[in-house]
């Protein structure tokens, strides 16, 4: 999992900033996206998430990731910030992805 990991971000990964409050961290995270289901008014219904960020747990130094966390990534030369939140689906704003639970997978969604 771990040589995994390192190859997913060599290959794909993007230079992030996290932050908490005052505390930030640059890290390195893998670019995903979530389909999620939904049965609304007895109609089936698919929807994708706005963006998902898989990084590493050791990466991320101050603990479990918390609603309202920040990520900014410059993303065409222009800096993009997005918040981990849920996607209004049931589901949480952020799972282990895979596991050994050495990976996050946070829902975000992009601020404007």
């Amino acid at each position: 999992q771990t040589m995994l990991n390192r190859r997913q971000k060599q290959a794909g990964g993007v230079t992030i900033t996290y932050t908490r409050g005052a505390k930030s961290i640059t890290t390195t995270a893998v670019i995903g996206r979530t389909a999620f289901a939904s049965n609304l008014d007895g109609g089936a219904r698919v929807q994708w998430g706005d963006r998902d960020y898989l990084i590493e747990v050791a990466d991320l130094t101050f603990g479990e990731p918390q609603l309202g966390d920040r990520i900014t990534e410059s993303i065409g030369g222009t800096t993009c910030t997005f918040e981990v939140m849920t996607p209004g689906t049931g589901e949480p704003a952020w799972r282990y992805s895979d596991p050994g639970r050495t990976v996050l997978r946070l829902h975000v969604k992009q601020q404007r």
